[in-house]
């Protein structure tokens, strides 16, 4: 660790801090000689340079930002810790008039801001916030120092260490408070979408068709382009399926002929590239992009729905929406997005929900974020949203049917070590291993069919995406990167880089968006990774009365306690759809393959599982799936060990039948016990029959192919 000045960083934001920090903290470098100015990711330097450069802790904050970057934190984690201690900074120095880092007395002034003395109306929730968050980046700095700097570096940095205090944090009860609420808001929020599992699953696969329809035209237009040198723009349009019942019309561009078509909104000197196919509008640079003409549907008194992104780009908060927008339309963005429950209004802060921060995915390209407003219709980069969409479905798929961290989802990779294929009484079954939280070795997940299908689509797109016969090794960027030092071919990847959590999160935010979830109270709430395993394992619980500790096998937790949380019972407890496939996530491979190289210790093992009670056995209206002890006790209607199989449909309509006839018996000689628990027959029998429904329709919407109609002179 070195603090030489020979140069100076390169970051354009040194000389916006020259002058006023501290000119070994800006100067301080790694054993490499790279300065940690140029680390830090530059929205984090920006927050920084605009709003607490001045402020008297501004060397302590920025010394702890380069600090977290050393340690690799993400810059969200950074930009998080931030902006919650920089305003809270704020308040106590303006309450207590203080001026100067060295008349702040951390035992004294926060902890009468942390009792409540000042700042009466702050929240449990916002003071909770600031001590962890504090304590937390005055350790690990210190904790840092004493590895990386020089007895003498560390004599000289002490004094931009955030002091720590000495009280016990848990004398104050709003850690406590804090705790609860937030656990009765996840629990409310959990409450508002256990209802409707089966029906996020089903819309999620409907979007992703809908999306590939789309893609398939897009792809066939250009074809049509180049084979028959038609001109651009070119309009084509194609009818949807009649569950929509809409027909799209759509202009195909490319980036020159759409500047020429508008020149009188272009300067000259970009009309001239574009006519001369140079620079930007080179060959090499130029792509295509399609402009949404309008909707209109088949029949005539049908209201128009559109494209249910659409709104999202005519909002502009797609990508990074706060660049270069006014406070005005700032202001706007907000209201939009806590319409739709991604912010509190009244927070006064930026969210940026469809902002996945890796190229390539729902971030629109330079040209369409320049020119966007210049189109008569709606423009867009169809390929970014179709791969958005595909790694939207394969996250929801996984999240909602096995109740997996986000951590295991992001694990899953095209290695032999990760997937096991067993055929047991002549089928295919699937599983692949991930290391859970708080564990160091790799745990069993069970995979279905349909799930290995979406892994399959995500593997030929991966494959398509860089051009050849295989998935590449990247290393692994999300929680726990010790375990994985060895690249992989992980699946959730693209443009050579492993996803983190806004890459997830963003995708399923822009495949769900527009469906509309309500806490009781009326409070907009979203779909989150952890919210849908909270969802999982309450479904499980309360209504499949699953015991506590299958479940706990299943979610891969040590402590029951966690356990009973996750799965508390809701306000409500009105969940009327169940999960519909117990499948968890596996790796691609050739499936014959893979057969064919079935080791000895496999087919042992294929021998154990088959003497267990129910895994992988034909049962009523599908197939078991648990190694573990029945946790129905043999009750299959309605349980979560068990995939629903459409071919399997039958047996559910003679349970309806013969659950009639019970009920009808057991009235004539008067037993009410039996005559409920024949209809509750019913009526999960009923409930899988709904879900099996969804899968045969987006099924067979897959199958849809719709007549593209072309028209150049249109």
């Amino acid at each position: 660790m070195t603090t030489a000045i020979e140069t100076t960083p390169n970051s354009e934001w040194y000389h916006k801090l020259q002058g006023k920090l501290d000119k070994e903290i800006l100067h301080l470098q790694d054993t490499r000689g790279v300065f940690f100015l140029d680390k830090v990711d530059e929205r984090n330097l920006k927050y920084f340079t605009n709003k607490c450069k001045d402020k008297p802790w501004a060397n302590q904050l920025l010394f702890g930002i380069l600090v977290s970057t050393d340690r690799s934190l993400d810059h969200i984690t950074i930009l998080e810790i931030a902006t919650k201690i920089n305003p809270r900074l704020d308040d106590i120095f303006f309450a207590f008039n203080l001026k100067e880092m060295s008349e702040f007395n951390v035992d004294e002034h926060m902890y009468q801001y942390l009792k409540g003395v000042i700042y009466p109306e702050h929240s449990n929730n916002m003071r909770s916030n600031m001590l962890g968050i504090y304590k937390r980046l005055a350790y690990y700095i210190k904790k840092w120092m004493t590895q990386k700097l020089s007895v003498s570096q560390q004599a000289y940095f002490d004094q931009f260490i955030f002091p720590m205090p000495s009280f016990d944090s848990r004398e104050f009860s709003f850690i406590k408070l804090a705790k609860e609420q937030a656990q009765d808001t996840r629990k409310n929020e959990t409450d508002a979408i256990v209802p409707f599992l089966s029906q996020i699953r089903a819309e999620a696969h409907f979007r992703w068709n809908q999306i590939k329809r789309l893609r398939d035209a897009f792809q066939k237009a250009i074809e049509e382009t180049k084979k028959h040198s038609i001109p651009l723009p070119m309009v084509f349009h194609y009818e949807e399926p009649e569950r929509i019942g809409e027909r799209f019309y759509f202009r195909l561009w490319d980036k020159p002929t759409f500047v020429l078509h508008h020149q009188d909104q272009f300067p000259d000197t970009v009309v001239q590239n574009a006519r001369n196919r140079k620079s930007t509008y080179s060959e090499e640079k130029n792509h295509h992009f399609v402009e949404l003409v309008k909707a209109e549907s088949i029949h005539d008194d049908d209201e128009v729905e559109g494209l249910w992104f659409t709104e999202l780009i005519e909002e502009g908060v797609l990508g990074h929406p706060y660049q270069n927008a006014t406070e005005e339309e700032m202001d706007q963005k907000r209201a939009f997005l806590s319409l739709w429950g991604y912010c509190d209004i009244n927070s006064g802060s930026n969210p940026r929900p469809f902002d996945s921060q890796h190229k390539g995915i729902l971030t629109p390209s330079t040209f369409i974020s320049k020119y966007k407003n210049k189109a008569d219709g709606i423009i867009f980069d169809v390929e970014q949203f179709y791969v958005a969409c595909t790694f939207g479905l394969l996250a929801i798929d996984i999240l909602t049917t096995t109740g997996a961290r986000l951590n295991e989802l992001l694990q899953i990779n095209n290695m032999k070590q990760c997937i096991q294929i067993k055929k047991v009484k002549e089928r295919l079954h699937y599983s692949f291993y991930a290391i859970p939280k708080g564990r160091d070795e790799v745990e069993e997940f069970y995979v279905s069919k349909q799930t290995m299908e979406i892994i399959q689509t995500v593997s030929r797109m991966l494959k398509d995406h860089y051009g050849s016969g295989t998935i590449p090794s990247v290393k692994y960027r999300y929680n726990r990167k010790h375990l994985f030092p060895e690249p992989k071919p992980f699946y959730f990847q693209y443009h050579n880089k492993a996803f983190k959590q806004d890459v997830v999160s963003s995708c399923i935010h822009f495949l769900l968006h527009g469906l509309r979830f309500e806490t009781q109270e009326g409070t907009p709430v979203t779909v989150k990774t952890h919210l849908l395993r909270h969802a999982f394992a309450t479904e499980a619980v309360q209504r499949q009365k699953m015991p506590m500790d299958i479940v706990a096998k299943i979610l891969h937790q040590r402590d029951l306690k966690v356990t009973g949380y996750y799965s508390a019972p809701t306000p409500s407890q009105i969940a009327e759809s169940v999960g519909e496939l117990q499948d968890v996530i596996s790796s691609y491979v050739d499936l014959d393959d893979a057969l064919l190289r079935s080791p000895k210790e496999l087919q042992k093992e294929l021998e154990k599982y088959s003497e267990k009670v129910g895994v992988f056995n034909k049962v009523l209206g599908g197939t078991c799936v648990t190694d573990s002890v029945c946790p129905t006790k043999m009750a299959c209607l309605g349980c979560k060990a068990k995939v629903p199989q459409p071919e399997q449909e039958n047996d559910l309509l003679e349970v309806i039948e013969l659950s009639k006839d019970m009920e009808k018996r057991f009235k004539e000689i008067g037993l009410e016990v039996e005559v409920r628990k024949a209809k509750e027959m019913q009526k999960q029998a009923k409930i899988e029959l709904k879900e099996i429904d969804f899968i045969k329709k987006y099924r067979e919407e897959q199958k849809h192919e719709p007549v593209i109609q072309y028209n150049p002179f249109w």
